[in-house]
């Protein structure tokens, strides 16, 4: 059989005399031979098979229908009905079956619902029964035939439920698709009850729809509850009623048409043609719901949990309690081994579950998701990150949750489904829940149910641990056996729990257990006999709620959330500190609101329907859990099973019940959200930061090299394309061959991002960027100022070719379109697909205010795109409103990646579109919820791959040009994305990066700390990016891009395009779950499923027909007006629906001339009759006055820029204009300016998004006014429900002489007054004079004649926010009026009091003492009364406090440190700290310990010391040693460091361990078990004793060996006792001792000790020799007396003060003239133990030349500043002397002798450095620049060359070339077995810090090795770390 064209049959059936038992033989007949004739692998569909209609369809369009069916061409051939419907496929592939009407039912829209539909169809089949059908029924199942589409399925279950259901059409359609009645304030009680009543039988089939549907007696349509489809019919004289999406499809004399309307929202239309009657909508229902008793029914049957709580003794409804189990640190999370079991984290608690409590809402996140994906994540993720939720975009619109609040609800009936056929009371015995969260006592109540018969039963879901990973299955096969059984059993509700877990069982994940149950009892035809109830743990997050119910829970209560958040509480954490049920309430409404905003994002407004629905994809898990658990979820990639699963909760269990005695003082946080060290890899992490901005900032191609290996890591643990690599058989060609860099990068763009999000200075700075490398910007959806784009200047060119057009039409004007070189439609963006956003009113300065055409400081919404973008159909009309708006601009459409994406860029491409954008879900500076960035859209691999191949499977691949965005940053993505499809390439965080973003993820809060995501001007003025850095970038990725090519012997980046046979899957070799992923589809070549395609994109040109436009033919008339040679022209025509955006062309070439200037008024006047097209008047310009004797359709006046638009009806018609509609939907979207008078009714979303035009009309639709920002607006008639939701601007004036629009309006953000102000009164009488003549309109007339009596009735609708903004600018103009005064010496002031102001300003003191600039405490907090942590970094200056007065310390051996002054203004330090979202203090660059500096600083702030230690003592054994000698490499990488004084980080650290001290909080924690094993550590400096401490805790018998006679080694004898006590050390030496390790000193192993003999009587040996060898300085003169190791010197003098009797005067500095070579802290320390020894003179040389003041192009932020600095040696002798110690650029040429032996002096000469053309600095004697100075003591200060020799001789230990112990990289394991190497030893000469790292990690490394896992902490303090 051709697939093009059917074998069609008719078939006649005779049968009983008894037409309804005829009927039901027939439908039995037809429906048993479309289950069974298929199983036959025949194709086979039977259109009707009806007694009363006969249905003619196919894969025709409706010209072809008439010549393809015969019988309608024959004139005799009559019917009284007739429902045609034509429209293309969009969201599934075309086919004859596919094609409407269906048997009962055409449907123009989409069923969201649909799978949870289908689902529940069937599960009903297990309690349905029929005394009509009998035992026959069962040949009607399954009800919902296999293969429909979503109208195949309605059609399915309305038949069923007329044929055997008991309903006649009109009420089964209303049950399946009910009004949004919940919410109604204004609907009847027995509607209500009715649709109450049929909630409890069935669930809605939810989403916008329009349903017409015929049985041959009835016809009629229904609108789906939020008015998402086009409805419009016209009733004549001779009682025909014509019915269509649009008027103007039938030519009728206006004379005859009586009626002219429109369906509204959730309402019926309904021709009996038996009675011949046009039944109304309320007619209808108010019949339906009088049937039966329903609401006696619902009052007497239905049960409440209030009800069911009252029926419980009380005492039985006390919770479980939990015993915390004792530890030894005292972190409350830490005693409950639930909190790692289930994955809660501090940073979860913190950003996710505390916000939804305090604010009743989801907390904020931005700048995308860079973590990696589930499935490749090795940090135990949970199986909700799994899933990604599903989004509408195309075929469907999102909602608005919170505008249009009046279509959503979240009550569920729960609990046992009666007999849907039967309509009955029955219906009603079901438990009715507002909202699905349920708490404690509400879950313990329905454990305990014994009331109407109702009983549960509780099932656990845990298995065992000693089963280990196979126990999983049979474990969830038992909980599906036991829910069966209790089904069976009777029971109504089955409660899961995961209460049983402890430290042998382990818990099922809640998603596995509630989706295997779901489907298992739908399998068993049971799920209807029990509700399903969840006790878990597990859930707390917005996604995870949504997943259980979107898998078929009922509810859940999350009993881990509760019990946490009153444990906070109980610890004092808790600010306010609610009560249990004040957490409650805020928990479940903050879950309320995101459940609700998830279900939106799918256009899904029921939580009844949503349930079981299954709207996500799975991305990463194996078809077995599929098929089990979430049976018909499309998961792509295969991925784990159940035994990976298993592992991971076995993982988590682990952690969790461990017995060992783990190095842990806090929950762990492996960095989710915000990157951490030792955690999750994040594709921007702090090193691909650095080094792309060295890159770019330098064109620095070493750093991009580095930039792109970093970059290249990252991907392969994050991303999909990082399991790729390229494959070739052509051999490599030389790169001169490829296309030029130059050309590549023309496919660039950059992303979506808004002025408005980002800074003006960062926008205008991207657009250069891209105009000068021939790419393109973006505006995002804010606009665009005229100057911008009218300023050329090919350098500095800041106009955006590509403008973006998205639903809040910010600034989208006729000129704004015009001056465009495409025009894209954002459908969805990737950070948080399907919803909307909100820029707040702080945020929206002057500047925003004039781009976006709206009022600064008003607040401005962008809604989801549910407006003129709500299926493909007006998606289509968008797109030829734009092409018409601007023919010579490129239509694009930006979807984002989702399973379905390839059909629906199918349907794009047939509306014409010409480019389309897949983004991928993890991009967007945008704000968002973390549920959105986290959970929703795929990556852009999986939608590009299925994009292209599905356009080129349709042939379309050739009309597209393909782009690919989001997280794209190296030439190596770019070439995948081109293999997977794509042409271009989009670039948004990397660009953002190159001119300063440092990923703070601080953009929603305004903060952004290099002027890139903020409006903040003082941040503004902080903004140092400059195009050139893009510029740079994008040129040296080009490069790579060209790297790439040449090896695979590819001479453009075109011939990759779509070779997929390039790509290999390639997984990540560290990772097991990656090499379980399947990319088969992904890699499937796109010519394989249809050979000899076109598919280079553009290269086949999509026809729109334009100049055919009846514009042209006004253009024509109208070219000497524009050209300015006539003044005036007035044309008359004629136009009907064919005639679309009638007016935008010509407004195209007026606003080329013109720009948004218009021309003058009154210039072009156009009178037409007739039916307008869609989009009539669409972005009308200035000077075109365009009159309308007729109707129109929908978006009339979209976009209206300054034209006038007048409609009024033929002047013959017979109705009153009043009661009649004359446009349609969305009237005046986004009119920035201009008049618009409509004579009638206006439908759904009059004047939404208007932003500055003046419209009247004599009646609106529901949500009027919406998102309204500016302009006037004036009805004069009815309105409907939910006028002026999200109206933030403009007025609205309402005659509401019914007394009605108070029910009707939505009042969340608008106040409503009387007509009070004249400006008002007067406004409103010469508007309706202006409206009267212009349209003749009756009502206004009345009005005006009436004005005295009639006034009353005006209603003023004003916005707050528009008040204050109001307010606010009326005060500013009154203050410049006030400040003018006063300088035009307008007013008087007392000149005695200014005088006596500046004599007291003049007697301060100059010089204010140390401790006075310091305020304790007590006066910080009165003084600043509450501290602001937001903005602190601005409103605080850094301490300078940190040093004790240099006048008195440098006469002192005490420390130098202000220990009491520094503690007293930590508060305010603290608030400086920015809780960076990547942390760059804890970075390479930064912390080597992986500090978790962000953390202690806040809890510094809250005054929470103790947890501040605790997240100190995590990373850091000994914050005492750096917090005092540490020169803070972490505040060289501190963000606030890049334009401002960094935090004091170094400060805070070791306030919080003296603290601790001082409170006695540190005590001895021997290890509370020994594991038998022996370690000896050789050397107690930094590393030695830090590896000693691990090792101890870990239960080693620990010895250390240290040759000096005390432990401490350089701490104690290397570092002066003015820098770090020696008490301070001694302090740590005893407590380690008390803590069971053994130090024996004086003995120096490898020469008193052999270390053979140490390693044989140990299990391990840890070296921590330290670098002792000192670099020497071999010149002439060097055995004179008087020259000493820096080192000798300080020891020497440590140990007299330690009262160690020794000869010391030879290496004293006292009344000498000391030189110290050399600089750095060892350095500074000679100057400042010489000082006080009472040197002379004291002389430092450096050879190098003194640093910059500020950072030079080599030394980028964050490496360590290589600047100019005055430690506290230098301040002290520049004190003393008058001078800064310190020489530059000096060398040392030879020691002078005395005579005697001792020195007397140096011989030096300068010298100076300059690059050669490698790079390399070499340095050249500076001749005649010798100089001799004299001194008595030198001092070598020149760092070491590595470890002493005698152990590693005698171990013969390999050595690396630079003369350290070799290890292998990162690991500590030298070349001899068991012994290993730790500190400088090991890396050579660093810091103190580096070796307490190294000391750290070296003990990790023993412990794994000695005992196969450990329990110590890897980098970053984190336990638990996947070992590699």
């Amino acid at each position: 059989m051709p697939h093009s064209k059917w074998f069609c049959v008719q078939v006649f059936v005779t049968g009983s005399s008894d037409l309804a038992e005829f009927q039901r033989k027939v439908y039995l007949l037809r429906k048993f031979s479309s289950h069974n004739i298929p199983k036959k692998n025949l194709r086979y569909y039977i259109s009707t098979l009806s007694t009363e209609t006969i249905v003619y369809k196919g894969q025709l369009n409706p010209r072809q229908l008439w010549k393809y069916f015969l019988d309608l061409e024959n004139p005799e051939y009559e019917t009284h009905i007739s429902l045609i419907h034509s429209r293309f496929s969009t969201n599934t592939f075309p086919s004859w079956e596919r094609a409407h009407p269906k048997r009962v039912l055409a449907h123009n829209g989409e069923i969201n619902t649909l799978r949870g539909n289908v689902n529940l169809m069937r599960a009903r089949e297990g309690v349905m029964h029929s005394q009509v059908y009998g035992d026959q029924l069962k040949k009607l199942y399954p009800v919902v035939e296999e293969g429909m589409t979503d109208s195949g399925c309605v059609d399915n279950a309305l038949e069923f439920l007329c044929m055997a259901g008991g309903r006649e059409l009109p009420e089964a359609i209303m049950t399946m698709v009910p009004e949004a009645w919940q919410n109604d304030k204004n609907m009847s009680a027995e509607k209500k009850a009715f649709y109450r009543w049929s909630a409890f039988a069935m669930e809605p089939w939810d989403g916008p729809a329009l349903l017409t549907f015929c049985d041959g007696r009835y016809v009629g349509a229904i609108l789906d509850r939020n008015g998402l489809r086009p409805s419009r019919f016209y009733v004549t004289k001779d009682n025909v009623m014509y019915m269509a999406s649009e008027v103007g499809v039938i030519d009728l004399p206006s004379a005859d048409v009586v009626q002219k309307g429109r369906l509204k929202p959730g309402r019926m239309l309904l021709v009996d043609t038996e009675s011949k009657s046009f039944m109304r909508d309320d007619v209808i229902k108010n019949h339906l719901a009088g049937l039966r008793p329903v609401a006696k029914w619902l009052q007497e049957q239905t049960m409440s949990l209030d009800e069911i709580k009252k029926s419980c003794d009380p005492a039985s409804l006390a919770p479980p309690t939990y015993e915390l189990r004792e530890i030894r640190h005292d972190g409350w999370l830490l005693k409950d081994p639930r909190i790692p079991l289930f994955g809660y984290t501090m940073e979860i608690i913190n950003m996710l579950v505390l916000p939804m409590v305090k604010e009743r809402k989801e907390a904020l996140g931005s700048m995308g998701n860079d973590a990696p994906l589930a499935c490749l994540s090795r940090y135990n993720p949970l199986i909700f990150d799994y899933f990604k939720q599903c989004f509408a975009q195309v075929t469907n619109p999102p909602i608005d949750p919170f505008r249009e609040k009046i279509v959503m609800s979240l009550a569920c009936p729960v609990g046992p489904e009666a007999n849907i056929l039967e309509p009955s009371e029955a219906q009603c015995q079901r438990l009715w829940l507002e909202q699905p969260l349920l708490s404690l006592t509400d879950l313990q109540a329905l454990k305990v149910v014994n009331h109407r018969g109702w009983k549960s039963k509780v099932i656990d879901i845990v298995f065992p641990l000693d089963a280990g990973e196979d126990g999983l299955v049979p474990a969830l096969q038992s909980v599906c056996q036991q829910a069966a059984e209790a089904a069976n059993q009777g029971y109504q509700l089955i409660i899961l729990s995961d209460r049983s877990v402890g430290a042998n069982n382990v818990p099922i994940p809640s998603l596995l257990a509630g989706g295997a149950v779901h489907h298992h009892l739908i399998e068993q035809k049971l799920r209807l006999k029990v509700g399903i109830i969840l006790e878990t743990g597990e859930a707390r997050e917005v996604h995870h709620i949504c997943t259980l119910l979107g898998y078929g829970v009922d509810a859940i209560c999350p009993y881990l959330v509760y019990e946490t958040i009153s444990r906070l509480r109980g610890a004092g954490l808790l600010d306010p500190p609610l009560s249990d049920d004040e957490v409650f309430d805020s928990y479940q409404a903050a879950c309320a609101r995101g459940i609700s905003k998830v279900m939106a994002k799918m256009g899904i407004s029921t939580l009844h329907s949503y349930k079981g629905a299954q709207i996500f994809e799975a991305l990463g898990l194996h078809n077995e859990v599929v098929n089990m658990c979430f049976r018909g979820t499309a998961s792509r990639i295969g991925g784990v099973t159940f035994r990976e699963l298993a592992t991971e909760a076995l993982s988590r269990h682990k952690l969790a019940y461990r017995l060992e005695d783990t190095d842990e003082y806090i929950e762990m946080n492996p960095g989710l959200y915000h990157w951490r060290d030792g955690g999750e890899q994040h594709m921007n992490d702090p090193l691909t930061l650095a080094n792309l901005q060295d890159a770019a900032k330098n064109n620095n191609k070493s750093a991009y090299g580095k930039f792109t290996e970093s970059a290249w890591r990252s991907a392969m643990k994050c991303s999909l394309r990082g399991q790729l690599d390229f494959t070739s058989r052509d051999g490599p060609i030389d790169v001169a061959e490829v296309e030029p860099a130059s050309e590549i990068v023309k496919r660039f763009c950059t992303g979506a991002m808004s002025f408005g999000s980002i800074s003006m200075e960062a926008h205008t700075s991207l657009a250069i960027a891209m105009n000068r490398i021939g790419g393109k910007s973006n505006t995002g959806e804010g606009g665009e100022n005229a100057d911008r784009y009218l300023n050329e200047d090919p350098q500095f060119n800041k106009r955006s070719k590509i403008k973006q057009v998205a639903s809040g039409r910010f600034g989208v004007t006729s000129s704004y379109l015009t001056h465009a070189d495409e025009l894209q439609i954002k459908m969805a963006q990737g950070a948080k697909p399907g919803e909307g956003g909100e820029l707040p009113g702080h945020k929206v300065s002057k500047e925003i205010a004039k781009t976006r055409h709206s009022i600064p400081g008003v607040g401005l919404i962008s809604p989801p795109p549910h407006h003129d973008i709500y299926s493909i159909e007006d998606l289509a009309e968008l797109i030829y409103d734009l092409k018409c708006s601007n023919p010579n601009a490129r239509i694009s459409v930006k979807l984002v990646s989702e399973a379905g994406v390839g059909i629906i860029a199918a349907g794009v491409a047939k509306g014409k579109a010409e480019h389309i954008t897949i983004s991928g879900h993890d991009g967007g500076t945008g704000a968002s919820s973390w549920t959105g960035i986290k959970n929703a859209g795929l990556p852009w691999e999986l939608g590009i791959s299925e994009t292209h191949q599905t356009l080129v499977m349709n042939d379309l691949r050739s009309r597209i040009v393909l782009q690919a965005d989001g997280q794209i940053r190296s030439g190596r993505d770019v070439v995948v994305a081109a293999m997977l499809g794509a042409d271009e390439y989009g670039f948004s965080t990397a660009p953002l990066i190159t001119l300063g973003c440092t990923m703070m993820r601080k953009c929603h809060l305004n903060t952004c700390p290099v002027g890139i995501a903020t409006q903040d001007p003082v941040l503004r003025a902080k903004f140092a990016g400059k195009p050139d850095y893009v510029v740079n970038y994008l040129f040296l990725l080009a490069e790579e891009i060209r790297d790439i090519l040449a090896k695979l012997g590819k001479r453009s980046l075109q011939e990759v395009i779509g070779c997929t046979e390039l790509l290999k899957f390639s997984p990540d070799p560290e990772n097991h779950k990656a090499g379980l992923l399947d990319f088969s589809l992904i890699l499937k070549n796109a010519l394989t499923i249809r050979p000899n395609t076109e598919i280079l994109g553009g290269s086949v040109k999509q026809i729109f027909d334009l100049d055919k436009r009846l514009d042209y033919q006004v253009l024509e008339k109208c070219r000497n007006v524009i050209d300015g040679k006539e003044k005036t022209v007035t044309l008359n025509m004629k136009i009907g629906n064919e005639d679309r955006t009638f007016g935008s062309t010509l407004s195209y070439y007026i606003s080329k001339k013109t720009v948004e200037d218009g021309l003058p008024k009154g210039s072009i006047n156009i009178n037409l009759t007739g039916s307008g097209g869609q989009s009539f008047c669409a972005f009308l310009a200035g000077g075109v006055h365009v009159t309308l004797e007729g109707d129109a359709n929908d978006y009339v006046g979209k976009g209206l820029s300054g034209g006038e638009v007048v409609i009024y009806p033929p002047k013959d018609s017979p109705f009153d204009s009043v009661n009649n509609v004359i446009v349609g939907n969305v009237v005046l979207y986004g009119a920035t300016a201009g008049k618009a008078f409509f004579r009638g009714q206006t439908a759904e979303r009059f004047c939404v998004r208007n932003s500055g035009a003046i419209a009247v009309s004599e009646g609106c639709g529901d949500h009027g006014c919406e998102y309204m920002t500016g302009g006037r607006v004036l009805i004069i008639g009815l309105t409907g429900r939910n006028f002026a939701a999200g109206m933030s601007g403009g007025l609205a004036f309402i005659y509401d002489k019914e007394r009605r629009f108070d029910s009707m309006c939505n009042k969340a953000s608008v106040d409503l007054e009387s007509l009070e102000l004249d400006e008002d009164s007067d406004f409103i009488q010469n508007l309706l004079k202006e409206f009267h003549e212009k349209t003749g309109s009756v009502r206004a007339l009345d009005i005006l004649q009436n004005w005295a009596q009639e006034k009353q009735f005006f209603i003023k609708v004003f916005p707050r926010e528009y008040r204050r903004a109001l307010q606010e600018m009326a005060e500013e103009e009154a203050k410049k009026v006030a400040e003018n005064e006063m300088i035009n010496g307008g007013v008087d002031g007392d000149e005695e009091d200014d005088e006596e102001e500046v004599i007291n300003e003049q007697k301060k003191p100059a010089v204010v003492d140390i401790e006075e600039t310091i305020p304790n405490a007590t006066q910080n907090l009165k003084k600043l009364e509450k501290l602001d942590k937001l903005r602190g970094f601005m409103k605080y200056d850094r301490a300078s406090y940190q040093y004790r007065d240099v006048k008195t310390r440098q006469k002192d051996w005490k420390e130098i440190y202000n220990h009491k002054v520094v503690k007293d203004g930590l508060k305010v330090q603290a608030a400086r700290c920015m809780d960076c979202g990547v942390p760059f203090c804890q970075s390479h660059d930064g912390c080597p310990l992986s500090n978790i500096i962000p953390k202690w600083n806040d809890l510094i702030f809250r005054d929470d010391w103790k947890e501040a230690l605790n997240q100190l003592l995590q990373t850091n054994n000994f914050p005492e040693f750096t917090g005092r000698v540490c020169p803070a490499p972490c505040e060289g990488a501190c963000v606030l460091g890049i334009n401002s004084p960094p935090v004091t980080i170094k400060n805070i650290e070791c306030a919080i361990i003296d603290h601790a001290f001082e409170m006695g909080w540190i005590k001895p924690e021997p290890p509370l078990t020994r594991t038998g094993k022996k370690v000896a550590v050789i050397g107690s400096g930094p590393s030695g004793l830090a590896a000693a401490a691990q090792l101890n805790k870990a239960g080693h018998t620990v010895t250390v060996y240290e040759r000096n006679d005390r432990p401490g080694g350089l701490l104690r004898y290397g570092i002066p006792t003015m820098k770090l006590d020696k008490d301070v050390v001694q302090r740590r030496v005893d407590l380690m001792t008390q803590e069971g390790i053994a130090f024996v000193c004086g003995q120096e192993v490898g020469k008193d000790l052999p270390a053979t003999n140490i390693l044989a009587e140990n299990d391990a040996m840890v070296l921590a020799l330290g670098a002792t060898y000192p670099r020497d300085l071999p010149i002439p003169g060097r055995n004179l007396n008087g020259i000493h190791y820096a080192m000798s010197f300080l020891e020497s003098w440590q140990k007299v003060q330690h009262g160690n009797e020794l000869d010391y005067l030879k290496v004293y500095a006292k009344d000498k003239d000391v030189v110290i070579i050399g600089g750095g802290d060892t350095g500074c320390d000679c100057i400042a133990t010489s000082l006080r020894q009472g040197a002379k003179s004291i002389t430092t040389f450096e050879i190098l030349p003194p640093p910059p003041p500020t950072r030079a192009s080599s030394n980028p932020w964050p490496t360590w500043p290589r600047v100019f600095k005055l430690d506290y040696g230098h301040e002290e002798v520049q004190l003393k002397f008058g001078k800064d110690p310190r020489i530059f650029n000096i060398k040392s040429t030879e020691f002078v002798d005395d005579g005697n032996g001792n020195v007397k002096g140096i011989k030096t000469m300068k010298v100076e450095w300059t690059k050669d053309k490698a790079g390399r600095w070499n340095m050249a004697d500076v001749p005649g620049s010798e100089e001799f100075i004299k001194c008595d003591m030198v001092l070598l200060a020149m760092g070491f060359l590595g470890p002493e020799k005698k152990i590693v001789d005698e171990l013969k230990a390999k050595l690396d070339p630079r003369g350290n112990l070799e290890t292998p990289q990162n690991k500590y394991s030298t070349s001899i077995p068991r012994v290993y190497a730790a500190g400088d030893c090991r890396r050579g000469q660093s810091l103190v810090v580096w070796a307490i790292s190294e000391g750290r990690q070296a003990a990790r490394q023993v412990d794994l090795d000695l005992m196969g896992s450990t329990c110590l902490a890897g980098p970053g303090g984190m336990v638990y770390q996947p070992e590699s």
